[in-house]
């Protein structure tokens, strides 16, 4: 049975359920898991979150864009800064209060803190815990504690150096595999989202002891418009995309993992593994690219553990709330070698689970696009991505 430690405090899914995208996920996921009586289990340590400290979010972000974190709720406010208003009041000119304004949108702009990254309340004390937890999961990892440590709060793949994207204010995975780079010669990064992993590849794409391999929904005008697998940056020492059609079953994730993904394993041989669980590709998400269910997760992570590596499981994705709150209860349950009951559990958010209050959903009626020939389409992309992995090492 492997050493397994899981990131959680009740005042940490508090302050996570203040994301927008997910308000009162992270509350529901761990009430789920708490019910089926997964946390009471010896076989699980539960790790308090911590606060990254600003040193430690600079290895990776830069020092303005956390300076700025700092701040932004600030800039953010609809009042008038004494700065603002003395400023005003010398001019008393109504224009230089429009021009106030548009600077603060400007700067939250520059640092992606608009539109899908909006700011909120307690944001900066919410990067330094999702960052921080993520770096301890990783430092447990490289002290041998734990054969696996999850961090279902953590997976934020999008964030850049210096902003804020597609829903993630921090990077924690760039910073959690570089924490464990002090340990471990050489990481794979997988990522299940729906979304490609753009933050993580680009944050690596110069090493080739990271090797970032990211299955996603690609087609155009879908966010981030990025890893097609033929424009992988010449640059990219070790980077493979799997860019997927509509509808993706557990039946063809299945057979990614066995025809590309193993043998990319096998011939890039990790010391350890970081698995990015976004679950926005479940039937039922509202995104509605793809038709995955528990299972095919499920299939994926025993998968991941048979490798025998060491392990950071994150989360990432989903919008609709108890769809992911059933999938990583579920998950957490492989991980510990548990049973659970398909009849979801009495708790505070029982209630969101009607009418059925069952914990497995059925696969939608979408149709799966990736047909044989895509397959091999793909296939020949992982190839030709892998081999120019190979000759730049």
């Amino acid at each position: 049975m492997p050493r397994t430690a899981y990131i959680y405090s009740k005042d940490y899914a508090g302050l996570v359920s203040r994301l927008p995208s997910n308000i009162d996920r992270s509350t529901k996921v761990h009430a789920l898991i708490e019910a089926y009586g997964l946390l009471r289990l010896r076989d699980l340590t539960i790790i308090s979150p911590r606060k990254a400290t600003f040193k430690e979010l600079c290895r990776f972000h830069s020092r303005d864009y956390i300076e700025f974190l700092n701040k932004a709720e600030d800039y953010d406010s609809s009042e008038e800064s004494e700065e603002d208003k003395s400023c005003n009041d010398e001019n008393d000119n109504p224009y230089n209060a429009r021009t106030s304004r548009h600077t603060k949108e400007d700067k939250l702009e520059e640092h992606g803190l608009r539109f899908d990254c909006s700011v909120f309340e307690s944001l900066a004390d919410y990067a330094a815990y999702v960052a921080g937890s993520t770096l301890e999961a990783a430092t447990l990892l490289c002290d041998d504690a734990f054969d696996i440590v999850v961090h279902w709060d953590g997976g934020r793949h999008h964030a850049k150096k210096d902003a804020a994207a597609g829903f993630c204010i921090v990077n924690d995975i760039v910073l959690g595999i570089m924490a464990l780079q002090k340990a471990f010669d050489r990481v794979l990064y997988l990522d299940l989202d729906v979304h490609h992993g753009d933050g993580v590849e680009s944050a690596f794409q110069f090493t080739d002891k990271v090797l970032t391999v990211s299955i996603h929904y690609f087609a155009e005008g879908f966010y981030p418009g990025t890893g097609s697998g033929i424009s992988t940056s010449a640059r990219s020492k070790a980077a493979v995309n799997i860019p997927m059609k509509t509808g993706l079953s557990d039946e063809t994730l299945n057979k990614i993992f066995d025809k590309m993904i193993e043998p990319l394993v096998e011939q890039f041989s990790p010391d350890a593994i970081v698995l990015q669980c976004g679950v926005d590709g479940m039937a039922g998400d509202p995104l509605g690219k793809w038709n995955l269910t528990m299972t095919g997760y499920s299939d994926c992570l025993k998968k991941v553990m048979a490798w025998k590596k060491p392990l950071l499981v994150l989360g990432g994705g989903g919008y609709n709330t108890v769809s992911t709150a059933r999938c990583y209860a579920y998950l957490t349950s492989q991980i510990l070698g548990r049973t659970i009951s398909d009849e979801i559990p009495e708790h505070a958010y029982f209630e969101d689970y009607q009418p059925d209050f069952l914990l497995f959903i059925d696969p939608g009626r979408q149709a799966d696009s990736n047909t044989e020939e895509h397959l091999a389409y793909v296939q020949g992309l992982v190839n030709t991505q892998f081999r120019s992995c190979l000759t730049s090492h």
